[in-house]
Formats: C-alpha cells, sequence, structure tokens
C-alpha cells in the first residue's frame, strides 16, 4: 500500500513537471492564454478622431447637464450695476462670525487685497501705479460708491459680488478664491471698515 501511493505521487509528480515544461517550451508562436486582452492591448482613441465607441464620432463629448467644474461654485448674480445692487440685497454672509474664519480672513486679505487695499484697508497698498490710484479707504464715510452709499457703509452681497466680478481697475477673484474664501474676506473687510486694526 505504501509503494502504491509512493508510486502514484512519483507519477504525479512527474504529470506537472512535464506540463509545466512543455509550456515554457515550443517555436515562440503559442503565447498561451490571454485572459484580459484588453489590458494587454488598450485601444488608443485620438482626440476628436472618429472611433467605435459613440455613434457620431466627430462630435466633441458635451459635459452631462448639470455638471459643474471642480471648484466651481454657481453665482446667480451678473457682472453688471443692477446686480450689483441685487446681491446687496439679497445675500448676506452664509459662514458664522468666528475668531477662526476672521483670521483665515485676514490672511487671506493680505495675499490677495492689501497689495492695493493696504494692509489696514487705508487704500494705500504697496503698488504704486496711476492706473490702480484713488483705492478709497474701507473706513471711508464721504466717497459716494456705486451702491449710492460709501465704503464704510458697503454690505456683505456688495463686498462678495466686487470680490467676484471686480470693480474698475480691480480684475475679478473668482478663478483664484473659492466662495468661502471670499466670503470670509468679506468678514475681515467689515473688520476694516469699522475702522479696526
Amino acid at each position: 500500500m505504501k509503494m502504491m501511493k509512493k508510486l502514484s505521487r512519483t507519477l504525479l509528480a512527474s504529470c506537472t513537471a512535464a506540463l509545466l515544461l512543455s509550456s515554457c517550451g515550443g517555436n515562440g508562436e503559442n503565447t498561451g492564454f490571454e485572459y484580459m486582452p484588453n489590458m494587454y492591448r488598450s485601444p488608443s482613441l485620438e482626440t476628436y478622431a472618429g472611433n467605435a465607441v459613440f455613434a457620431d464620432s466627430s462630435v466633441a463629448r458635451t459635459p452631462v447637464a448639470g455638471t459643474i467644474p471642480r471648484g466651481f461654485t454657481p453665482f446667480e448674480y451678473g457682472a453688471s450695476l443692477e446686480e450689483f445692487k441685487r446681491a446687496g440685497l439679497e445675500l448676506t454672509n452664509p459662514l458664522e462670525a468666528t475668531s477662526a474664519n476672521l483670521a483665515e480672513g485676514k490672511e487671506l486679505y493680505q495675499m490677495f487685497c492689501a497689495h492695493c487695499h493696504g494692509k489696514t484697508g487705508d487704500g494705500k497698498g504697496t503698488i504704486q501705479n496711476p492706473v490702480y490710484g484713488g483705492i478709497p479707504s474701507y473706513a471711508d464715510a464721504a466717497a459716494i460708491r456705486r451702491s449710492g452709499g460709501t465704503m464704510s457703509e458697503m454690505n456683505d452681497g456688495e463686498i462678495y459680488h466686487t470680490i467676484t466680478f471686480g470693480l474698475n481697475a480691480m480684475g475679478p477673484h473668482a478663478s483664484q478664491l473659492m466662495s468661502d474664501e471670499r466670503w470670509k474676506i468679506v468678514q475681515y473687510v467689515h473688520e476694516l471698515q469699522q475702522g479696526n486694526k
């Protein structure tokens, strides 16, 4: 019985070895089975070129309805004076007024605004150029602005709209600042409007 078990094990091992060795040899034409051929040779599709994936491959693919680019927050106000006034009437800061938000607003203001508006909001930033001259102080209570009020009276919506779309020589900052970052700057600008340094 022991001899029979030993013989069967030897036979099994010999057959397995022969099978493995025969699969490695040959003339090189038989490469074996491919279980996932697309993993070895994935189809290459050229941009704007014809392909078999879409029925009408001559048209560029458009995004799915309702999708927006990463980092973009829809803003339902236009860049006109009327939309500026509407934003002033309808928008309020959605962020809670916390010391952390105010500190981050100050930090963002120093990075994106202080070079023109000044570190204290006095309009005396480091950029000295006639095009950028005449920037009023946030605490200014005399100069009439496009809102019909003064700089010290600008509200959440008006400041947010101005940061988003820009005004006069000031360019829009919507592409540089996320929506919540703009609101944090709005909180800090309110501090500057009160003359807080």
